[in-house]
């Protein structure tokens, strides 16, 4: 029989769970909204402190206020907060740059559309990719990762350092306030029937990420083997080059890269942490690539980013004009084989992965594979979002206090793989160079990296 107690229990965990659901609808962002006009940004940034809101983009108070708050600490770094799909990947660099212009002197303009940000600068010295790179890796929380990112440009361009304040929720207007304390009566009148439903969340969410990084980290361990053996085959003609050559230095990075990959495979607990994996690959892989031309006697790589079709194909030779069934014809960089394929009418030879008991090609597997794809791509700038547009992989970045998977990386070959994940922007696109950067669901997933 259901006592009196517990039937009011499940009552308030259920009007608890309703609320919620309302609360959480009311942060999904408005679709097609129209941005608002460059002149009005400013004039409002001119008035509030550098800071510009639009009620539509619908973010929560406390948000709000923390990232007023970053940027009033700020002196060169201005904000807007427009709805998703506001301003789209086509629309940004302009936008921003008129922005820019309009402010005038050194500044670092930033755009949050929906949970995505795009940013440009003025400043020479500050390099917004790995700026933004840092502040996506920073939290999975896109307020956090915001206000994070002022104070990363605020410090780059004057050496001023921003308190960024705690990641405590703070209190909105009085009808926020309101809402907060029925919401905490409620979940305190549900007791343990609100306990065991968060319980049982947890555990599936769990046993879903058990799943993925169990099939994510299968085909990860193929690519670490299949450099081992590359390693090999290679490994005789190095020792004929003899000690103290120019390719030494090479040889040696491409063996610690390999060195470092299985070790970060073996560390693996989630499947975010794939993209250690193939970050340390894709480092490897170039430092294998400049040894092979120094033993043919050819001229050393470009730094570009991985073919895409297949990353074990080393780094890309150039771009192809590609499209995935039913996407959208874009410039992908691609090994010279795979891209010779594509010119004369034939299929890559493309990666392809375990989905559902079926082979699918890396970038139709899932969001489990963001990571995956992200260790490879995430440092070459506008890369990722050029060739995932349409795909499941191009729309994961976490909204406002939920997960999402950061990306890229902070240094180049020289630098090593020390120096963290960040910054590399490929030149030639909207969005390369070092003074345009984004991330996130940016005009519906069709920009930023990951």
């Amino acid at each position: 029989m259901i006592t009196t107690t517990a039937a009011r229990r499940v009552g308030a965990a259920l009007a608890a769970l309703f609320a919620g659901l309302l609360a959480m609808s009311a942060l999904a962002p408005a679709a097609h909204a129209a941005a608002p006009d460059t002149n009005t940004i400013v004039s409002e940034w001119q008035k509030n402190g550098r800071f510009y809101y639009d009620p539509a983009a619908k973010v929560p108070d406390d948000s709000v206020a923390r990232m007023r708050d970053a940027v009033a600490q700020a002196g060169t770094v201005y904000l807007a907060v427009l709805p998703a799909g506001s301003v789209t990947q086509s629309e940004a660099k302009g936008f921003l740059s008129a922005l820019s212009d309009k402010v005038g002197g050194d500044n670092t303009v930033g755009v949050m559309v929906g949970t995505g940000l795009a940013a440009h600068t003025s400043i020479s010295d500050v390099n917004v990719i790995r700026l933004i790179s840092k502040a996506q890796r920073s939290s999975d929380n896109a307020t956090d990762r915001v206000v994070n990112f002022v104070g990363f440009a605020e410090a780059a361009g004057t050496g001023k350092a921003v308190t960024t304040g705690s990641n405590a929720p703070q209190s909105g207007g009085g009808s926020g306030l309101g809402a907060l304390v029925a919401l905490g009566v409620l979940a305190l009148a549900g007791g343990g029937g609100y306990f065991l439903y968060s319980r049982s969340k947890n555990k599936k969410q769990a046993a879903i990420e058990a799943e993925q990084l169990s099939s994510v980290k299968k085909t990860v361990e193929e690519d670490v083997t299949k450099f081992g053996e590359e390693i090999t085959e290679l490994d005789v003609e190095v020792r004929l080059l003899g000690a103290g050559a120019e390719h030494q230095a090479d040889w040696q990075h491409a063996l610690d890269s390999y060195e470092k990959a299985k070790s970060e495979l073996t560390a693996v607990k989630h499947p975010q942490e794939i993209r250690n994996v193939t970050t340390a690959l894709e480092d490897g892989r170039y430092a294998l690539a400049c040894v092979k031309a120094r033993v043919e006697k050819r001229p050393l790589p470009e730094r570009r980013a991985p073919c895409f079709f297949n990353p074990q194909h080393g780094p890309s030779s150039r771009d192809v004009r590609w499209a995935p069934p039913g996407g959208t014809l874009r410039d992908v960089p691609a090994c010279s084989a795979d891209a010779e394929a594509i010119e004369q009418g034939f299929d890559p030879q493309m990666r392809t992965v375990m989905v559902n008991g079926q082979r699918r090609p890396y970038w139709e597997a899932g969001p489990a594979y963001q990571p995956y794809a992200s260790g490879y791509y995430g440092g070459f700038g506008d890369v990722m979002s050029m060739m995932l547009v349409g795909t499941m992989l191009g729309s994961m970045m976490g909204g406002w206090g939920y997960g999402g998977y950061g990306a890229g990386y902070d240094a180049g070959y020289e630098q090593g793989l020390d120096a963290g994940v960040g910054d590399l922007g490929s030149g030639g696109s909207d969005f390369g160079g070092s003074d345009m950067g984004g991330w996130g669901d940016f005009g519906g997933g069709d920009f930023g990296g990951f």
